[in-house]
């Protein structure tokens, strides 16, 4: 389904920065853009908005709603809020409608406080039994039903693709404001403390012939001692520790491959429920460097083989770390063509403007021709300039 003949740019926007439809779609093509890439279903924030004519300045979003009128009748035991504010509601079709840009379904789903707080019963829960009230773990099976749903009912909107992000498990280190810790955080730990042991996962892999229970002590135990620790662990020493327990321990490594193919199959239903008009992509981590996915319950190979593309965030400082995130997918994934990137043309990444060029040519290079810029309501006005200087530069996509 993919069509890899022409190069596709798109800018990510959220609802509160596109309420002028009409004027909104004539920037972005002044920009250089073939699509929008819009938010419609989205977690809390606090966004700093720098166009001079944007207000709020300071902007707190409804945390865990979707931003257009879902058809309720669709979902079961977990249903979405829609946003308060009609005018959110009405940007989404109103895009559509205008019909000069491809709209792109931005698809936050299984990051939600809100259904988690309302529902922890299908939440992730740790060693501990603690519950992660912001992710939903994708083993439950009314968490599954949620997901399709959603995407099925956002299939039916008229956009050019659903853009998946989280469908998997969050990283313990991602997903809630005012995270606090005096335990600096590391791989090992993360990776740990980001393990659920809900029932779901529990009889999962009882399912699958793995000792859960002992899993989870060991698991526990693992960071009880080392909460009891004289120091923090170095970077390359969590790195090594991890690498060592997944080779010991047989049930983690197994646990790990089991979410993942959980995930996989989430992702295949989702595809399954999309007109065949719609295609579907999965954005591969919320992590850096994406081989981190893992954590996540995905699997870049795996994924491309069920979903149209796989957008990958390469959320790096300079064009260099970006093309060699680039190698290390490529050699995962094994083809270009199924994936699309994501870059940042602003701080923390590529503000300068030769490193954002280097990095889209050297993409190009690459075979990875598809590129999304985050994102349009956080940049200053000349950046969105630079970036559009930019693709000028590099020829018509």
């Amino acid at each position: 389904m993919n069509d890899c003949s022409t190069p596709q740019r798109s800018l990510y926007c959220y609802p509160w920065d596109v309420l002028d439809s009409a004027h909104h779609v004539g920037e972005l093509k002044r920009l250089g853009m073939h699509g929008a890439t819009l938010a419609v279903s989205y977690h809390a924030g606090k966004f700093l908005r720098p166009h001079s004519d944007a207000r709020p300045r300071v902007i707190f979003p409804e945390d865990g709603v979707v931003y257009f009128e879902p058809d309720l009748a669709r979902y079961g035991a977990l249903r979405p809020q829609p946003h308060s504010d009609p005018a959110l509601r009405r940007v989404l079709p109103e895009l559509v409608a205008d019909g000069r840009l491809a709209v792109h379904a931005w698809t936050v789903l299984l990051h939600n406080s809100r259904l988690g707080a309302l529902h922890p019963e299908y939440t992730a829960q740790n060693a501990y039994g603690d519950r992660y009230v912001y992710s939903l773990c994708p083993m439950q099976p009314a968490v599954f039903e949620y997901a399709v749903a959603l995407c099925a009912d956002l299939g039916t909107r008229g956009v050019a693709s659903v853009v998946l992000e989280t469908p998997g498990w969050l990283p313990y280190a991602h997903g809630y404001h005012h995270e606090f810790a005096q335990v600096r955080s590391n791989v090992w730990l993360d990776t740990m403390l980001g393990l659920c042991f809900c029932d779901a996962c529990m009889g999962a892999g009882r399912q699958a012939n793995l000792a859960m229970s002992a899993l989870r002590e060991r698991v526990a135990s693992a960071v009880d001692q080392y909460l009891q620790a004289p120091g923090d662990a170095t970077p390359v020493q969590a790195q090594a520790w991890l690498s060592a327990d997944l080779l010991a321990d047989v049930d983690l490594a197994a646990l790990l491959r089991l979410r993942q193919r959980r995930v996989t199959q989430l992702v295949k239903a989702i595809r399954a429920a999309l007109p065949a008009t719609v295609e579907l992509a999965v954005i591969a981590t919320v992590q850096r460097p994406t081989a981190q996915n893992w954590q996540e319950g995905m699997d870049l190979a795996a994924l491309a083989e069920v979903a149209d593309w796989i957008d990958v965030p390469f959320y790096e400082p300079d064009a260099a770390a970006v093309l060699s995130d680039a190698w290390d997918c490529l050699r995962r994934v094994g083809d270009s063509a199924n994936i699309r990137a994501i870059l940042r043309p602003g701080p923390p990444d590529l503000g300068d403007g030769a490193q954002l060029a280097a990095a889209v040519a050297g993409l190009a290079r690459m075979k990875i021709q598809h590129v999304g810029f985050y994102n349009y309501g956080m940049l200053r006005s000349a950046q969105l300039e630079a970036l559009g200087a930019t693709l000028a530069a590099q020829g018509p996509g």
